[in-house]
C-alpha cells in the first residue's frame, strides 16, 4: 500500500485541497472521483455507511483511492481510541473526530494515532493490516506518524468553551467547522447565517489563523468556495455523488417534455 498521504503534505504546505462527499460509500465513485481531479472523498461514517469497525469496509475503498490517485477522508462516529487505531490500521491516512467536547478527547484520538506522542510511547499498537500492506512494509512505524492526520469538527459550544486547548493539542491536523450542528446547539436550528452563529464561526476561524491550525467547511457553490479560500480555508468539501445526481437528472426532467 502507498503510505504517503498527500492532503497532509499539502495542507501542511499551505494548499488548498477539494473533496466530494460518497454518499454510496462505492469504491467505483472513489475511483471515478480521483479521475475527475479531486483531491479527497469524504466518507461520513457518522451519520450512514456500514460500520467502520468492520475493517473489510476499507479493503476496496483503500484500494480505489490508490488507484484514482485520491485520498480518503473518513468522519468517524466517535474519537474512540480502539477505533481510531482499527481504522487507521485498515489503510486509512486522514480521520475527522466529530462533536469534539474537550482538548482531552481529541488528544486521546491522535495520541491513538501516534507511535510516538510528545517524545513518549502513544497508544497506537502494532498491526499486519492493509496499513502495513499485510505486513510487508518494513519502514511501517517511521512513515505512519509522518503520514496520519488526525482533525476535529468543531460544531458544538462546548468545544468553543474549550477552544485554545483544542489548538494547542500536539499534533492536531486541522479543524473543520460544522455550522449546521452549531446552529442548533446555539439555539437557531438551520440558520447557518444567523448573527449569532456568523459570529461565532468568525471566532473560531481567527483562533484557527492565530494557532496556525488548518481549517475546513463544506461550500457547494463556486462563488462561496472561492470566499472560503480568501478566508484561509485549506479543506472544502463541494457537494457529493446523491447531490449531484439530483442536480444533474432533476434539470434534465424539467427540461424535457413528458
Amino acid at each position: 500500500m502507498d503510505q504517503r498521504n498527500s492532503l497532509r503534505e499539502r495542507i501542511e504546505n499551505g494548499d488548498v485541497v477539494y473533496g466530494a462527499r460518497a454518499s454510496t460509500f462505492s469504491p467505483t465513485i472513489v475511483e471515478i472521483y480521483g479521475e475527475l481531479g479531486i483531491d479527497f472523498v469524504w466518507l461520513d461514517f457518522e451519520h450512514m455507511g456500514p460500520s467502520p469497525y468492520d475493517s473489510t469496509v476499507f479493503e476496496e475503498l483503500t484500494r480505489a483511492a490508490e488507484v484514482g490517485g485520491i485520498d480518503l477522508f473518513v468522519r468517524l462516529p466517535s474519537g474512540d481510541p480502539p477505533l481510531v487505531r482499527k481504522v487507521l490500521d485498515a489503510g486509512v491516512r486522514n480521520l475527522l473526530i466529530p462533536r469534539v467536547d474537550t482538548a482531552d478527547e481529541i488528544r486521546a484520538a491522535v495520541e491513538a494515532s501516534r507511535f510516538v506522542y510528545e517524545g513518549e510511547p502513544g497508544e497506537r499498537g502494532m498491526a499486519s493490516g492493509r496499513s502495513r500492506t499485510w505486513g510487508f512494509t518494513d519502514d511501517y512505524v517511521a512513515t505512519e506518524d509522518d503520514e496520519v492526520c488526525v482533525g476535529a469538527m468543531i460544531e458544538k459550544t462546548t468545544a468553543i468553551d474549550e477552544l485554545e486547548g483544542i489548538l494547542s493539542v500536539s499534533d492536531l491536523g486541522f479543524v473543520f467547522v460544522g455550522p449546521s450542528d452549531l446552529s442548533v446547539q446555539m439555539g437557531h436550528p438551520t440558520n447557518k447565517n444567523h448573527p449569532d452563529v456568523r459570529g461565532q464561526i468568525e471566532e473560531i476561524e481567527a483562533a484557527c489563523r492565530s494557532a496556525g491550525v488548518p481549517m475546513g467547511r463544506i461550500e457547494n457553490e463556486p462563488d462561496a468556495i472561492e470566499a472560503a479560500v480568501e478566508d484561509g480555508y485549506q479543506i472544502i468539501r463541494m457537494g457529493g455523488d446523491l447531490s449531484s445526481i439530483r442536480s444533474t437528472l432533476e434539470e434534465r426532467l424539467r427540461r424535457i417534455s413528458r
